[in-house]
């Protein structure tokens, strides 16, 4: 069980404090940390993925509206794409990092770094879900607009999704689209691995994974266009 202790930082952190600390505390407990210790626990129990479910619904919808209060100018394309990057699972870990999630989520001693880094980008919106049905839409939003606060004024140009960006650069050089293929999916069922190729331009294979095909076909798109600028 996390103790009170840590709740009270981490709602130190978050600058809220939560009415049913239980439901904070189930938050923070990943299904791979009970899998591993089923023959100690009795009580404990995981929310964690019908709370992420909740929150990632919860955090597109306020992100959306704060842009769209913000940005009065921006069309939709360029809302679309500050909502895509703002939510996307690389940028929700570095939230986490930010929020040092990792020092008060329990989950399993056996995931690997990749599968650690997807855990702790669903943490935060398993937190957020938590937020939500304890203090309303209007706390968890206040939460949100704070926490993402320093990341509202990037340039859409600077957000682009790689794998857009790679596609357009290898249709003007040679007409061809980036070969992106499936290799092997590994792990536990509530945090797969997905292991992708990638063969573009005149680069040696790209091999990569990611907690979803389309984020390991990003991190292979992103490792591309660093060698390509490199070059």
């Amino acid at each position: 069980m996390i103790s009170d202790k840590k709740i009270n930082l981490l709602e130190g952190i978050i600058s809220y404090n939560f009415k049913d600390k239980q439901l904070l505390k189930n938050a923070l407990v990943h299904p791979s940390y009970v899998s591993e210790h089923k023959k100690k626990l009795t009580r404990e129990i995981s929310d964690f993925e019908r709370l992420e479910f909740l929150g990632d619904r919860v955090l597109g919808l306020a992100i959306s509206s704060i842009i769209f209060k913000k940005f009065h100018k921006n069309n939709e394309g360029d809302l679309s794409k500050k909502l895509s990057y703002l939510v996307q699972k690389n940028f929700l870990h570095k939230i986490s990092t930010k929020l040092k999630l990792e020092k008060f989520l329990k989950f399993s001693s056996k995931n690997n770094d990749k599968m650690n880094i997807s855990i702790l980008a669903d943490s935060v919106e398993s937190l957020i879900g938590a937020l939500y049905l304890d203090g309303g839409f209007k706390n968890a939003k206040k939460f949100i607009k704070s926490t993402w606060g320093p990341y509202f004024d990037i340039e859409e140009k600077n957000m682009q999704d790689p794998k857009t960006k790679l596609q357009e650069l290898s249709q003007q050089k040679i007409k061809k689209l980036p070969d992106y293929k499936l290799i092997k999916k590994e792990g536990p069922s509530h945090s797969p691995i997905f292991t992708v190729s990638l063969k573009v331009l005149n680069l040696k294979k790209i091999i990569t994974s990611g907690s979803t095909i389309r984020d390991a076909e990003k991190n292979a798109a992103s490792i591309a266009l660093k060698h390509i600028n490199e070059n």
